[in-house]
């Protein structure tokens, strides 16, 4: 049960107290999620207006049933409480950039980063009334996460703003004890009808060790149609998560996902114990093969140019707190109107409801984790890599992105470092390629991503002795394809600015 959890918010700038449940926020402003935490201007933002500390609380007493309806009983009879078969998850979309999530005075999560979703489980915290959930979020831009950097580094150095704020969807999630946590499902031979197959890899998380015997049953569908199914028997060690997976083929008659025909199946996987149903999870996926090849781009098979866009998720006024609907229609301008086969989401992950639109129309997609021109310390650099990791766990099942930034744009070389990202982004999913943007450095240092780009802004004078764009060659004889990031624009070319 998914329960939308945006409206009936209140907010404020944080006191020590702010997070307890007996704090007066009679003054606070009543704002409804996404949000951000200042009026913005159409330019000219301010960013000592966000970089602050802010709380967003609600209070709520009982959980609203599957239809939405307060008041629902839980297992064990009190009102609203989830009782002793269910369990109750916050997810956050994004907030930027660390949340302290406290349920009724008591500490339930702590996430350090803003650019991805993160979940708190509220089971053991909630009350049957009078539940008090409050979200401390620390806006400053000295925090040692990516893409931010300590003092004295001011804001004013990075490429673009970034307004505080709860900026993406909240809702609760009432899971049973045992449930499936996430499934990937990833075609392999794509192209040969005979061997195709889906490799689907579930997680189980347990709260505790199921009774009866577990296995989890998993389908793919067309509008409903089931072309292909299987199962795997889960084993569980102790209370935490198992893995298993399960390998689809006979399906020689697939449509594969291509740009002008963006085919999408369904992938159902359901939890069984003892034959009865516990839990289902359901996930889209597209069959195509994207390869980066040293003479072009390939999709299923065929050469295809890539002519695309850098997208920013920040718009005038609202800053990043746009719906769904809005990502969405970013896509649709960029697919449709501007005609663009690819976009460049930099540089962080964007919302999942871009790339459901880029999935359904056909746009294909590089995505990034956040950071550009810096890194920073060993515990910066962890985060980086959770980041990375992060990102392809959220966003695999999606047949439109085709490339995996595992470096950070713009960024000086470490060896180690970006030989361990790019291993980890292997090891999540091993059916793509991956990247990093480089200014300027044509290869002059190590890279060890698997596609070499570069934010080309070269220029040339034509005869008037004015500033024209040209692209550089790729470098010959590296072994990688090479990728144009950025080019173009008013670094490379005459500044044209329409009123």
């Amino acid at each position: 049960m998914v329960i939308p959890f945006g409206t009936g918010w209140l907010f404020g700038p944080a006191a020590e107290d702010s997070s307890l449940p007996g704090f007066d926020d009679s003054g606070f402003a009543a704002v409804t999620l996404p949000h951000t935490v200042t009026p913005l201007s159409w330019q000219d933002w301010d960013p000592a207006a966000w970089e602050r500390v802010w709380v967003y609380r609600k209070h709520f007493d009982t959980l609203p049933d599957a239809s939405g309806a307060p008041g629902a009983p839980g297992a064990s009879g009190a009102p609203g409480a989830p009782g002793a078969s269910g369990r109750v998850f916050l997810d956050v979309g994004a907030a930027l950039t660390h949340s302290t999530v406290t349920l009724n005075g008591t500490g339930v999560g702590d996430y350090l980063g803003g650019y991805l979703p993160f979940s708190c489980e509220l089971t053991g915290a909630l009350q049957p009334a009078g539940n008090v959930l409050a979200v401390r979020l620390d806006s400053g831009f000295n925090l040692n996460v990516p893409p931010d950097r300590p003092a004295p580094a001011v804001s004013t150095a990075v490429d673009f703003w970034q307004p505080g704020g709860i900026y993406r969807d909240v809702r609760l999630r009432v899971e049973p004890q045992v449930f499936l946590a996430d499934v990937f499902a990833k075609p392999v031979d794509v192209l040969d009808p005979a061997a195709r197959q889906v490799l689907v890899q579930a997680t189980v998380d347990a709260a505790e060790v199921p009774a009866g015997t577990a296995e989890v049953a998993v389908s793919l569908r067309d509008e409903g149609a089931i072309l292909a199914a299987g199962r795997a028997p889960v084993a569980f060690t102790g209370p935490g998560r198992a893995t298993v997976t399960v390998t689809l083929s006979g399906l020689g008659e697939i449509t594969l996902w291509d740009l002008n025909e963006p085919k999408l199946y369904h992938v159902v996987a359901t939890l069984l114990v003892d034959g009865d149903r516990q839990h289902e999870h359901r996930v889209r996926t597209g069959f195509r093969e994207a390869t980066f090849a040293l003479d072009g781009f390939y999709l299923n098979g065929r050469r295809v140019k890539l002519l695309g866009v850098n997208r920013h998720q920040f718009y005038p006024f609202a800053g990043a707190a746009m719906p769904a609907r809005v990502q969405a229609r970013d896509a649709e301008i960029i697919r449709r109107e501007l005609n663009c086969t690819m976009v460049r989401c930099s540089h962080y992950p964007q919302s999942e409801a871009f790339f459901d639109a880029c999935d359904e129309l056909g746009l294909l997609a590089w995505e990034e984790a956040a950071g550009w021109g810096y890194l920073g310390d060993s515990a910066w650099l962890a985060l980086a890599a959770r980041d990375i990791g992060q990102m392809i766990v959220r966003d695999r099942n999606h047949p439109s992105i085709v490339i995996w930034g595992a470096r950070l744009n713009e960024t000086p070389n470490n060896v180690p470092f970006y030989t361990s990202t790019n291993e980890l982004a292997h090891a999540l999913d091993d059916s793509r390629p991956t990247a990093g943007a480089m200014a300027g450095m044509r290869l002059t240092l190590d890279y060890e991503q698997d596609v070499f780009a570069e934010n080309d802004y070269s220029s040339v004078r034509d005869a008037a002795g004015g500033k024209q764009p040209s692209l550089e060659p790729p470098v010959d004889g590296v072994g990688r394809p090479y990728l144009v990031a950025e080019a173009v624009g008013t670094l490379s070319g005459p500044a044209r600015i329409r009123t």
